[in-house]
């Protein structure tokens, strides 16, 4: 399959400057979302040729550790651009391959992405 740059947005390959500023908008509101839930699962974010769409309101499945304060990651203050990991580099550059699908899940850990679950139609 050809991949046109409007579809696949700014390089986030390694080696590359892999930071937030350096992607699309929707994937900036995607990584800002993981970091939010912290540890829990983000659903219900569809993606039309490779780029997520907002139109329904996303859910966020959220996990606490009761009798245990929150902490790790997640809870550190960030500015709004960091260097991405491997966890977000991976996610961004599967999601930027979808022509017409629903994010079922994206388990989160820490404010890392780390599973995707993924619908998306097929061709016969």
């Amino acid at each position: 399959m050809s991949r046109n740059s409007t579809r696949s947005g700014p390089p986030v390959a390694p080696g590359t400057d892999a930071s937030v500023r350096n992607l699309r908008p929707d994937e900036q509101k995607l990584i800002a979302l993981s970091r939010r839930v912290g540890y829990g699962w983000l659903t219900n974010i569809a993606v039309r040729d490779g780029q997520l769409v907002f139109t329904a309101q996303p859910r966020a499945r959220r996990k606490f550790r009761l009798g245990k304060p929150e902490a790790g990651r997640h809870t550190q203050p960030m500015s709004e651009d960091f260097k991405l990991k491997a966890h977000h580099l991976d996610l961004i550059e599967r999601l930027r391959r979808v022509r017409n699908g629903m994010i079922v899940s994206i388990e989160v850990q820490d404010g890392l992405p780390v599973d995707l679950t993924l619908e998306e139609d097929v061709d016969v």
